[in-house]
């Protein structure tokens, strides 16, 4: 008797409203699930605020960047505020679309 599927399979288990679509993939003996996400409303987001915040001071508003809640969730794990805070950092810097004040980043 064989195991497994004979070909292989995919199927959307999941979309939320943050745009995460949940895909599990049957192949052979092997299960993938798979997680992504639609990054294009969080870039719209993200240039929208940094058009409405330009000239503005820390004090008026401005934020440094904006996270989807994907990567966010990933950050909430840190429990050190300091190390949470660069990892952050770290990933604004690698994801410079997102980032609302690039002069923080210089």
């Amino acid at each position: 008797m064989s195991r497994g599927y004979s070909e292989n399979v995919s199927i959307v288990d999941d979309v939320s409203q943050d745009g995460v679509v949940t895909q599990i993939h049957f192949e052979g003996d092997d299960i993938t699930v798979q997680r992504t996400w639609d990054a294009d409303p969080h870039l719209k987001y993200a240039e929208l605020a940094r058009q409405q915040t330009e000239g503005k001071s820390w004090g008026q508003g401005r934020f440094i960047g904006h996270i989807p809640p994907e990567p966010l969730a990933k950050f909430l794990l840190i429990r050190n505020n300091e190390e949470r805070n660069k990892a952050i950092m770290a990933w604004l810097q690698e994801n410079s679309k997102f980032q609302m004040f690039h002069r923080a980043f210089k």
